[in-house]
């Protein structure tokens, strides 16, 4: 795959994944399940354009990602992390339809909060896919890739963050919007510098 491709599919990736949660994403993280349930029928129809939209965005950027671990690095930290991305894409897609899921469920089973309620052992998954973009970050930042080194030291900083606050090991909320927030925006950026670079 060229460079062309897998920059244009970063730069797709974070406009239908962050972008598209920024301005139409509902925010229900601090509801409990029962609440969030009434905040989702209540918002079907947007739920379900976003779910859908942000699904194939998450696709497109771990697919983005593990090929910019195979084509631009040869690290073996990269090549582990773009595994790793790889093998959670079916489970990160589980947990972004799972709002879908849970709508549907409510009004076949009347237990659309059960779901919602289980989904959440599943949250970390999100943790595995940023220990990959820590790995891939690190690799880049070694080999000196994309903007000498930058942004794979910047990769590895902003997921460090991201990972330190899922787990309750955070700093103070502000440093760890940053680190999740500066990890999609560094994908933009190295979907854009990807997409400028001359292939070899």
């Amino acid at each position: 795959m060229n460079t062309k491709v897998i920059g244009s599919l970063l730069i797709l990736g974070t406009i239908l994944t962050m972008g598209v949660w920024m301005v139409f994403g509902l925010n229900t993280d601090s509801m409990s399940p029962a609440d969030k349930l009434n905040v989702l029928i209540a918002n079907k129809t947007q739920v379900q354009i976003v779910s859908l939209v942000t699904t194939l965005g998450f696709a497109f950027l771990i697919i983005g990602l593990y090929y910019l671990s195979r084509k631009l690095s040869d690290h073996i930290l990269s090549e582990i992390g773009g595994l790793i991305l790889i093998a959670m894409l079916p489970l990160l897609i589980a947990i972004n339809m799972s709002d879908v899921v849970a709508l549907e469920s409510e009004k076949l089973y009347s237990n659309g909060a059960a779901i919602l309620t289980a989904v959440t052992a599943f949250d970390y998954g999100f943790l595995a896919m940023m220990a990959g973009v820590f790995l891939i970050g690190t690799g880049l930042a070694i080999e000196k890739k994309i903007g000498k080194g930058i942004i794979g030291v910047l990769f590895a900083i902003c997921s460090l963050i991201a990972i330190l606050s899922e787990v309750g090991l955070g700093f103070f909320g502000g440093i760890d919007f940053i680190g999740w927030l500066g990890t999609w925006l560094l994908f933009l950026i190295t979907g854009i510098l990807t997409f400028l670079q001359k292939e070899n």
